[in-house]
Formats: C-alpha cells, sequence, structure tokens
C-alpha cells in the first residue's frame, strides 16, 4: 500500500524525474517515511545508512510534537532525489492522510527539520517551486534558498548512533555525519565510499580518494585513488587477496595482497 501510495504522490508531485536509473531504499518509522532515491552510478552504503539514521532521530523530534499539540498525528512523507536524476524542485504539501514533501537532494538533517517545522506552523501554506520548463534552475534554485532561510527554525538535538559494526569497528552518526570507531578511538577517515572489508586480522577502509589497511590499532598502509568514481565498488575478499571492482566481478580495478600488504592497479580493463 505504501509502495503504490508513494508511486502515486511521485506522478502528482514530482513529474521532474529523468530517465535514468534510480537505487531506491525507504525508511519507516512511526511518524515518519524517508524516500530515498540515488543514481545508480551515484550509490553510496554510507549514505544510504546515514538516511536511516536521520530518519530515527526525526521520527522521536515528530513524536515530541504530535504530543504537543504542534502536529496532527498524521504521517510525514519526504521524498528526496538524487539531483542527477532529476529537475531542481521543492514542493510541499499536506492531505487528509498525512504531510507531503519532494526535494531534488540529499537534505541535511536540519533542511529536514525545517520541512517538519514548517508543517507544525498554524500559518503555513502549500510550497511549490516554479515550474522547470518556464523558468531556469538558478531562478528554482533561489526559491529554494529563500524557502530554508525563511524558515530556519533552531538546530535539532542530535545523538549518537551505531549504524553498523564489523567486530571491534564500527560506523556511528555523530553530528549529523558518519565516523568509523575502533575500540571507542575515532579514526580521521570520511565515510564517504564502500563500507569496509575484512581479510584475516585486517580492515580495508574506503573514502573517495584513498583505501586504509587497518591492523590492530594503525593504519599500516594507505593507497591514494588516481581517479575516485562516485559509487560504491563492488568488492571481493578472498583468502590472500582481495579484488575491487567497477562494474562487476570481472572487471577489477585494484587488487590487494594480504602477503605483500600491496595494492596492484590494473593498467586495462576488459
Amino acid at each position: 500500500m505504501n509502495r503504490i501510495f508513494l508511486i502515486l504522490f511521485f506522478s502528482l508531485f514530482s513529474p521532474t524525474i529523468k530517465a535514468t536509473e534510480c537505487v531506491d531504499k525507504t525508511f519507516k518509522e512511526e511518524h515518519l517515511n524517508i524516500y530515498l532515491c540515488q543514481n545508480y552510478s551515484n550509490y553510496n552504503e554510507t549514505r544510504t545508512l546515514l538516511f536511516n539514521a536521520r530518519t530515527k532521530i526525526l521520527n522521536d523530534y515528530i513524536g515530541e510534537k504530535i504530543k504537543s499539540g504542534q502536529l496532527q498525528n498524521k504521517k510525514i512523507e519526504i521524498q528526496l532525489y538524487d539531483p542527477i536524476l532529476t529537475y531542481n524542485h521543492l514542493n510541499i504539501s499536506k492531505g487528509k492522510n498525512g504531510y507531503f514533501a519532494t526535494y531534488s537532494g540529499f537534505a541535511t538533517i536540519q533542511q529536514l527539520k525545517i520541512f517538519i517545522d514548517y508543517f507544525a506552523n498554524p500559518n503555513w501554506k502549500p510550497f511549490f517551486t516554479s515550474d522547470y520548463q518556464k523558468v531556469s534552475s538558478e531562478t528554482i534554485s533561489k526559491q529554494i534558498d529563500k524557502f530554508f532561510l525563511d524558515n530556519k527554525t533552531s538546530e535539532i538535538t542530535l545523538t549518537q548512533l551505531n549504524v553498523w559494526s564489523l567486530d571491534n569497528l564500527k560506523l556511528d552518526y555523530l553530528n549529523d555525519t558518519l565516523k568509523y570507531f575502533v575500540n571507542s578511538i575515532e579514526l580521521d577517515i570520511a565515510a564517504t565510499s564502500s563500507l569496509p572489508i575484512k581479510i584475516k586480522d585486517r580492515f580495508l577502509l574506503f573514502q573517495a580518494d584513498s583505501i586504509f589497511v587497518f591492523q590492530g590499532q594503525e593504519i599500516i598502509k594507505t593507497f591514494k585513488i588516481e581517479n575516485p568514481i562516485t559509487e560504491d565498488y563492488d568488492i571481493y575478499p578472498y583468502e590472500k587477496w582481495v579484488n575491487i571492482c567497477n562494474g562487476g566481478k570481472e572487471n577489477w580495478v585494484y587488487s590487494y595482497s594480504y602477503d605483500k600488504n600491496k595494492f596492484h592497479k590494473r593498467t586495462t580493463l576488459k
């Protein structure tokens, strides 16, 4: 039923999607559903985990608004689309059974809170950006920027949430970003690419421009990526090596040797 609703809402309020491939995820909580559409060639599992944490925190915030009478006890549905996949837009409306927002962008938790506070405002009214076929994307961007500026509210209180773990390595939501911790010690590695994998007693950690080999409590190897990609790698660990692929198991671009603690770069792709 929710899937049917999303398709219907999409057809009514989001006529801006471009014809490319969407990897979609829906995060469902008691008071809030967030639908996230990432371009296939821009998909990050870490971004998915980030929005899962944001949904949980905002669900509690909405619950407080409902208890205080500032919001009706109706579901809030927010749809977020990868800007690569859609024209620039922000549409906000309310129906008999819910509150609805659709936005072209990976909204921060503060921007998502602005949507919620906007619904809680007794003087709120529907908001729709201009027809993209009649005005420029720059004009629409200015309309969206003005909406966020005019409706800015206080910062939401954030909490630290664990979103992923593997043995003593964990990934926590902290200050509206994701941070790696080993035995409660924070690592200076950005969680902006593929999730880590383990080979024997070592972890390979990925960020957009580097791969780190972590053993015990220290980084024992750093590999710089010359031509970073925006999507996650396809990663295949074996007993003594790891193949890091882009576009399928046969298309490895980097390989890591456990015995030599060394990365190899493929010079040509099949």
